[in-house]
């Protein structure tokens, strides 16, 4: 199953696709599952130098594929659980309708980062985005917990390269970035303050892995 699902994502427009161990996460996290499947779909290099330079576009592709990946957690979801599995896609509209969400606090129960952290997928920088070598913060995320029989694989966690650099925090047009560096125990809060953030990407575009991977100069 394990070369049949990265497969089928992977023609899906998958970008990265990753099965993961989570039995060491305490399951009111995992809901008694042991693996999760972490997928990313890339944002193209011509949508990011475009936000970056203020070209207007005329979709916005970020919201677009993050719809996407949301719907494609829950096809999976449909599709291990036809084989006879148990899974559980971590779509927005899943855990809303779960109670995995806390709308009051912008909480989930299991963050994606965790899980793509532990699939050493990246690390998590000061604009509190899961950054990976290859794409930077350039990318939509999704996970789907399963206990399906695929190789759910350990592998080692990346720490913080964000280093001095404190290009997100200046760029953020709602001051909502502290500058900090992420640790396990000051988590989220000690980066951003959520209730601030207007979402408006530039955290994400000017982070110079981001950059790096669109291949222009600043």
């Amino acid at each position: 199953m394990d070369t049949e699902l990265k497969t089928i994502l992977k023609e899906k427009g998958a970008n990265i696709v990753r099965f993961v161990d989570i039995s060491e996460l305490p399951q009111q996290q995992t809901q008694g599952f042991t693996k999760a499947i972490v997928f990313c779909i890339a944002l193209s290099k011509e949508f990011i130098t475009n936000i970056y330079n203020n070209v207007h576009v005329e979709h916005d592709e970020f919201l677009e594929k993050d719809e996407k990946v949301n719907e494609l957690a829950e096809w999976i979801e449909d599709y291990i659980q036809q084989k006879g599995y148990g899974a559980y896609a971590q779509s927005e509209n899943n855990n809303s309708l779960k109670g995995n969400y806390d709308k009051n606090t912008r909480t989930s129960v299991l963050p994606h980062k965790t899980i793509a952290r532990l699939a050493g997928l990246g690390f998590i920088g000061k604009n509190n985005l899961l950054v990976t070598e290859e794409y930077g913060c350039g990318f939509c995320m999704c996970t789907v917990l399963t206990d399906a029989p695929i190789l759910g694989e350990k592998y080692p966690i990346i720490d913080s390269k964000c280093g001095k650099c404190e290009i997100c925090k200046r760029v953020c047009p709602a001051q909502a970035i502290r500058g900090n560096q992420w640790t396990q125990r000051d988590g989220r809060e000690n980066l951003v303050d959520v209730f601030r953030c207007s979402c408006a990407l530039k955290c994400m575009i000017n982070c110079p892995w981001t950059i790096k991977y669109a291949g222009f100069k600043k």
